[in-house]
């Protein structure tokens, strides 16, 4: 922190005279008063002064790049870029601005986020700054290409966990009795219809990365996670998932191909077996703007105790194509994701009726209410079609519309350790009654980085 900070100073002299207004009304910033504790070094006293009001006077372009900066200097990065974001986004005053992106460019480079340093010095070197910024800016440069040339390989390990309630852990129709064309109608057992219990989620997640340079790294990714539905075991899940991928790309586009394997079991059994091809590309563009493509074939394959004949008949192949578009203004990041499938039956004869093509449109908006609470809300819709008629309810072509929304808070409590609430609501209706339903679930839980 020290060398970065001695290279900068000359930076905050940008030719310019930085003014603030003392706050008479005591529901304004301290501006000045934080002002003059950083000018003379105060940067810890600086800074506990402005965090108990920090709900209140974030927005304000004067107080946010006063307070990021005390944040950065203290040793508190990440809190300092989203003060330093704010104003460097939105502030009115070039001059202010200016000196928040050159802030925001050594936050980032201290938080290791180095593709965002290196863009946002390359953009103050083509405003033509003094010489001695220029400099120092140039320092900065060569020690970002140092570090991403330098970056040795490393694990993360992520520990996952919620506790909620379902009403429908099995995704049923509340229907007892269903109408059929050919045996008329018939009565479902407890375990056909929906079912409700409280459960418990839980995860480990491992990711390895092996840099090749700059530019290129080999990714690793081991997943395991265990739902445990508290009263009702037949419906309990643990999935093992592992991915191998590389990853090669600039500070504009990324690129990653990866082939991944998945078993899920159902029960403590066996249920379903996956292989697929992966690949994406990100492109991060002006003004926060994010594109992204993504394509996925798998070869999804039941392993369950029904018998290899049946099992034979659900086999599906899948083709999965996805695009994204994401935009983040000020508080707000907003997403977009469009995306189809086809899934194409292993046997025709005979399984051809679980053949199917759907079609889906999610959004998701996060407000970044303060450095650590952010609440969210995701809505999708997804339209699916099937293949061939159903073999129960004869002449029926099965086709569901879906809907789904999610509403939910994140709360950073440190550095490593996340958490979350959310509730959510699906209703998928159909042509077939028998798969007419409605789900509401809501939980709680924490996710630790170490």
């Amino acid at each position: 922190m020290a060398k970065s900070r001695l290279l900068l100073l000359p930076m905050l002299a940008f030719g310019i005279n930085f003014h603030v207004s003392a706050a008479e009304d005591e529901n304004l910033p301290p501006n000045a008063e934080l002002d003059r504790l950083i000018s003379a070094g105060q940067y810890q006293e600086a800074y506990d002064l402005g965090k108990p009001g920090l709900f209140d006077w974030e927005g304000d372009e004067a107080f946010d790049f006063l307070y990021g900066l005390a944040a950065l200097e203290i040793g508190e990065p990440n809190e300092a870029v989203f003060a330093l974001e704010r104003t460097a986004t939105t502030a009115t005053d070039q001059v202010l601005r200016g000196r928040a992106r050159l802030e925001l460019a050594r936050a980032y480079f201290v938080t290791n986020n180095l593709t965002a340093s290196e863009n946002l010095f390359n953009a103050v070197l083509q405003s033509d700054p003094p010489a001695n910024v220029r400099q120092n800016i140039e320092a900065f440069l060569q020690l970002i290409e140092t570090r991403q040339n330098a970056r040795e390989s490393a694990f993360s390990w992520t520990l996952s966990s919620s506790i909620g309630s379902d009403d429908n852990i099995n995704s049923a129709t509340s229907n007892s009795l269903i109408d059929t064309p050919l045996i008329g109608q018939i009565e479902l057992s407890q375990d056909g219809r929906e079912t409700d219990d409280n459960f418990n989620n839980s995860s480990l997640a491992m990711v390895y990365n092996y840099p090749l340079d700059r530019n290129r790294s080999i990714d690793a990714r081991v997943n395991l996670t265990h739902l445990d539905n508290f009263n009702t075991d037949q419906f309990d899940i643990d999935s093992l998932r592992g991915e191998l991928a590389y990853l090669w790309g600039d500070e504009t586009n990324q690129f990653r191909h990866g082939v991944s394997i998945n078993k899920v079991n159902l029960d403590g059994e066996g249920f379903q077996d996956a292989v697929a091809l992966n690949s994406s590309w990100q492109r991060s563009g002006s003004n926060g703007w994010y594109q992204s493509v993504s394509g996925s074939y798998s070869q999804i394959r039941f392993n369950t105790g029904l018998g290899a004949e049946l099992n034979d008949l659900r086999n599906i192949d899948q083709v999965l194509l996805t695009a994204g578009l994401t935009k983040i203004a000020g508080a707000f990041t907003q997403s977009l994701n469009l995306y189809h499938a086809d899934e194409d039956p292993e046997n025709p004869n005979g399984g051809s009726h679980n053949g199917r093509r759907f079609t889906g449109l999610a959004y998701s908006v996060l407000y970044n209410l303060s450095t650590q609470h952010t609440p969210y809300l995701r809505i999708s819709v997804q339209d699916v079609k099937h293949d061939d008629e159903h073999p129960v309810f004869i002449n029926t072509v099965r086709s569901d519309d879906n809907q789904s929304a999610t509403a939910g808070w994140f709360w950073q409590a440190s550095r490593k350790l996340m958490v979350s609430g959310d509730v959510s609501y699906t209703e998928n209706s159909s042509n077939i009654e028998l798969f007419d339903f409605s789900r509401f679930r809501f939980q709680a839980g924490f996710r630790y980085r170490f």
